[in-house]
């Protein structure tokens, strides 16, 4: 019996110490870990270890929101681990522990994975409602641009801006420097280009 440590924060900006320690003492020896949301399955790290997973393996999460956002998700995610003959525990919501048959932790389980994803659910409206307060006080202007002359990658915005002056077309400029189109486009609108 192996106890597997499943980690993830939303970005790349977050830290993952605190959770690494946290199931270190738990006993954790293997780790699986990743920096991306949540609000899909489609996780690099969550199929590599499920894809490890052996009979009598325990999986331990700090919170059963790195597992999932998605109740369905995390529904989908917890039989996956059953069927292997693996069990779950989270670290913090003690009541998650599948490693014995008990329908209160199947309830709890529905329970708090619904709440997190009303969670989720009321902070993502709450940010919508305050960027339209923001723009319609003149105050939002969106995400900050990187690819901007005198900002972060000055380089190529000057380099963007002269291959659509010598007429290359977007698509190429946006492959050869690795941009979006409408990052393209902000900047052209931006420095009166387009």
């Amino acid at each position: 019996m192996r106890s597997l440590a499943y980690i993830r924060v939303s970005s790349e900006k977050q830290n993952t110490a605190r959770q690494r320690k946290a199931l270190k003492e738990a006993g954790c020896k293997l780790f699986y870990e990743e920096k991306l949301s949540g609000k899909n399955t489609d996780r690099p790290e969550l199929k590599r270890m499920l894809s490890d997973l052996n009979e009598g393996d325990i999986v331990i999460v700090h919170e059963i929101s790195r597992l999932s956002r998605s109740v369905k998700d995390l529904l989908v995610i917890v039989e996956d681990i059953k069927e292997r003959g693996a069990s779950l525990k989270s670290l913090n919501e003690s009541w998650l522990d599948t490693t014995n048959d008990n329908p209160m932790n199947e309830f709890l389980l529905n329970v708090f994975g619904s709440l997190a994803q009303l969670e989720r659910g009321l902070t993502l409206q709450r940010q919508r409602e305050g960027i339209e307060i923001a723009k319609k006080e003149g105050k939002f202007k969106g995400r900050k641009l990187e690819v901007t002359l005198g900002g972060k990658k000055s380089a190529k915005a000057s380099q963007a801006i002269e291959w659509y002056k010598e007429g290359k077309s977007v698509r190429a400029i946006c492959k050869t420097l690795s941009i979006g189109t409408g990052t393209l486009y902000r900047l052209l609108d931006r420095e009166g280009i387009r």
